[in-house]
């Protein structure tokens, strides 16, 4: 059975090149790269000439990524709104 690319790191390096920083975003690396053209993922830093990403700028961006997933359609209401309201209404 054929490992994972992302499996055979016990922890993900701090600079990684596209196939890495593809899996540690569980992506395939033509997706990745995709993000970066389209400005979803962040552009690499020069490492000494060499292409690389930063694990914490791939983490800021995934952040970034799931906070605007996170945005409720207009006119709902999130669960700590509700319970924010419930609360000032003095209802139990």
């Amino acid at each position: 059975m054929a490992r994972k690319f992302q499996d055979s790191c016990a922890y993900p390096p701090r600079m990684m090149n596209a196939d890495r920083a593809a899996a540690y975003l569980d992506l395939s690396k033509t997706k990745f790269l995709e993000g970066v053209a389209n400005g979803k993922w962040p552009a690499p830093r020069d490492a000494d000439g060499v292409p690389r990403w930063h694990r914490l700028d791939l983490d800021a961006a995934s952040d970034a990524t799931d906070s605007k997933k996170k945005q409720l359609a207009p006119g709902r209401k999130s669960l700590s709104d509700l319970l924010e309201a419930e609360g000032a209404s003095g209802a139990p």
